[in-house]
């Protein structure tokens, strides 16, 4: 009897794929092709398989969903990973990222596991104070449409707006748990909450560092917006009235942004007109006139102190472009490791058939005054910022030196976050081999 089973069971997987087989086999014969070509060709292709998906998907689909996926798998299709089309939510938050400014609702949130959002600040005279939320309560609605289950990047550009004094529904939850957007023990509540300006900082951790008897500026720039030429000088020339006697500009982590915003750095730091900052090159004949050149426009420099830049393999696009001219015209001395090799230019296109829709595609790259191309190359060859100085991480000495630079960006309460923050005053070899270099002493790498 044992034996007939296992042999009944062997045979089973057989007759399963031979009726898998018949099936395929007997089904009526392939149409013939159209016979359209191109993009005729290929709009038909997406339109059937659109049209065959939401007819016969075993399972709930969204015609949105579906449609932002195929667009963005046509960028997908360059090879670039920098080429990409963002749906409308996306476009929202590169188009607030980029200006450097939004209206908020006055409030600093955590997000919980479900999609609710803790909140864990109320700004003072902000929206939220004003409207009667407090620290601790957890936002689930926004608009009337639940945030449960929705990413936070979603959640958080519907709170935000580009248009200031506009209205916001906020439900939240109170009194109940601050990591659940469900505790059947708190309170619903909702709020009518007027937008207000909120800047973005992109400047952080502006302090004087002493070193051999000697005073020098410390300021790190996490990335590159509207207004962060602003932050920057207003920085500099604060440093300087209490005594600076030399930069450190870290630029670690920094991930780029505006072009302009960098160069404008750069023609700050360098006393000589029409200079050459970068320039741009692309391979493709018909982006050739789209290439730039971009020159100093002044004689004017905010500081003639010396500068010692610090970079690792998160500077990226346009800190590397700040790197390298510096560098190039040996204004500053770079300390760290190489930086990440990210020197090509996406141009942003407004889709015309929708311009909630951008993409971003790379057009053309960069190079730095002495030609020096800072994209990875395509077959492996490096790129990015050389620094002067080498200094490799350490086992498990970056992790630490990211969680100090995150914490040392709190703006607000700085005594309180360094009492609680374990990582405040994390050993930074980086730093401290530029404040050996500009006090003039033996630089150690400790």
């Amino acid at each position: 009897m044992n034996r007939y089973f296992i042999v009944s069971f062997a045979f089973l997987p057989v007759l399963v794929i031979a009726g898998v087989l018949v099936l395929l086999l007997v089904r009526p014969g392939d149409p013939a092709p159209t016979g359209a070509e191109g993009v005729e060709k290929d709009l038909e292709l997406y339109l059937e398989v659109r049209a065959k998906l939401l007819a016969h998907y075993d399972g709930e689909l969204s015609e949105e969903e579906l449609r932002n996926a195929a667009l963005q798998g046509l960028a997908q299709g360059t090879g670039d990973r920098y080429t990409r089309v963002l749906p409308p939510i996306a476009t929202k938050g590169q188009d607030m990222d980029l200006e450097g400014q939004f209206f908020g609702i006055g409030v600093n949130i955590q997000l919980n596991d479900d999609g609710s959002l803790h909140v864990t600040r109320v700004e003072q005279n902000g929206g939220a104070d004003k409207a009667g939320m407090l620290k601790d309560d957890v936002i689930v609605a926004v608009d009337g449409v639940s945030i449960l289950g929705q990413p936070f990047e979603s959640s958080t550009l519907r709170i935000k707006s580009k248009v200031e004094n506009s209205v916001v529904n906020v439900a939240v939850l109170r009194g109940g748990k601050t990591d659940s957007g469900t505790d059947p023990k708190a309170k619903r509540m909702e709020f009518e909450v007027t937008r207000s300006r909120v800047e973005s900082f992109s400047v952080h951790d502006v302090h004087l560092e002493e070193s051999s008897g000697r005073k020098f500026g410390y300021l790190r720039i996490g990335e590159f917006v509207a207004n962060t030429f602003e932050q920057f000088k207003a920085a500099i020339e604060d440093l300087a009235a209490q005594g600076a006697e030399g930069w450190v500009i870290d630029l670690r982590g920094n991930g780029g942004g505006r072009v302009n915003t960098a160069s404008d750095i750069v023609d700050s730091l360098l006393s000589e007109k029409d200079v050459l900052i970068t320039f741009t090159r692309s391979s493709r004949d018909s982006n050739r006139e789209g290439d730039r050149v971009i020159k100093t426009r002044d004689e004017t420099a905010i500081t003639s102190l010396p500068v010692v830049l610090l970079i690792d393999e998160g500077t990226a696009s346009a800190s590397e472009l700040v790197t390298g001219a510096l560098k190039d015209h040996g204004r500053a001395y770079v300390i760290g490791t190489r930086s990440f090799g990210k020197g090509v230019v996406q141009t942003i296109y407004k889709l015309d058939a929708d311009p909630n829709y951008t993409v971003n595609i790379t057009t053309t790259q960069y190079f730095t005054p002495l030609g020096r191309r800072v994209q990875n190359g395509k077959n492996g060859e490096s790129g990015g910022i050389q620094p002067d100085l080498l200094v490799e991480w350490r086992n498990g000495e970056q992790s630490r030196v990211r969680a100090r630079l995150a914490a040392r960006t709190a703006r607000y309460n700085r005594d309180e976050v360094k009492a609680a923050n374990q990582w405040w005053d994390q050993e930074d070899r980086m730093l401290l081999a530029a404040l050996d270099f500009l006090s003039g002493v033996p630089v150690v790498i400790r």
